[in-house]
């Protein structure tokens, strides 16, 4: 594990502090390497209520197998899971990884193209939208949405909280630097509503609004598993600084569905 010195954990804490202000930070999604024995993923597009065209990776592991939905970070694209989806769907869980709204290929709604650069706080919210469609696609494919997982980064993170407080389909999820309030979209009081499953609260301590936002829901949720990484980045960069955390993780999510 990496260290840093106290100046540099000093400026990016202030340069993150500036910059989240109600808002979601928007890091450069990595891509992690797929496994060579994990099967390809198929694209797939499925629609919202609110007739936006949904992209997304499609790995099916069977009917009946458990359901996972994942979550990108701000400015990213579904790619950020291409490695951990494929450990998923290894694991017996048909994956759905997700371009969100205005991300990737998911820019058409009603035909007009529209980018996440655009959207107001209230545009940000609707990709809750997006979760719903894809519990939907996933149970048409046969997948047993009665134990759905949901994994998300950043504002993803707050997606799934949030989609998980309000169906109590959502046996788990995995909050990878979830943050108090991006762009209008809470997470205290989805939390204790929320509270009783089984969630997961992942944070890097030099990412100081994430870390500070993880120990907050953390006081809300006490039975929550925790994790404070050093030195690991934001949302999904934590699976490149801290590559044994995937197996951990899933193995830690299929748990959950048993």
């Amino acid at each position: 594990m990496r260290t840093i010195t106290t100046f540099a954990v000093i400026l990016s804490s202030a340069a993150f502090l500036a910059a989240c202000q109600a808002k979601e930070r928007a890091p450069t999604a990595e891509p992690v390497a797929v496994t060579e024995n994990a099967a390809a993923p198929t694209t797939v597009s499925f629609a919202t209520s609110d007739g936006w065209k949904i992209y997304a990776s499609y790995r099916d592991a069977g009917a009946g197998k458990p359901a996972a939905i994942l979550l990108h970070m701000l400015t990213a694209d579904r790619h950020s899971y291409d490695g951990f989806g494929a450990k998923l769907a290894a694991a017996g869980f048909n994956v759905l990884a997700l371009d969100s709204r205005g991300h990737g290929d998911s820019t058409k709604q009603d035909g007009e193209t529209r980018r996440y650069a655009e959207f107001d706080d209230e545009a940000h919210k609707s990709s809750l939208l997006d979760v719903a469609a894809a519990k939907d696609f996933l149970a048409g494919k046969g997948a047993d949405t009665s134990k759905l997982v949901i994994v998300g980064a950043s504002i993803g993170a707050n997606f799934a909280l949030n989609y998980g407080a309000d169906d109590a389909d959502v046996r788990a999820v995995v909050l990878l630097s979830p943050g108090l309030n991006y762009h209008g979209l809470e997470t205290t009081a989805a939390m204790a509503k929320y509270r009783g499953r089984s969630a997961y609260l992942v944070a890097s301590d030099e990412d100081k609004y994430a870390a500070d936002s993880v120990g907050k829901l953390h006081e809300i949720a006490a039975d929550a598993a925790f994790k404070m990484f050093s030195d690991a980045g934001h949302g999904t960069r934590i699976f490149a600084a801290e590559p044994s955390f995937e197996d951990a993780l899933v193995d830690w999510l299929a748990a959950q569905v048993k």
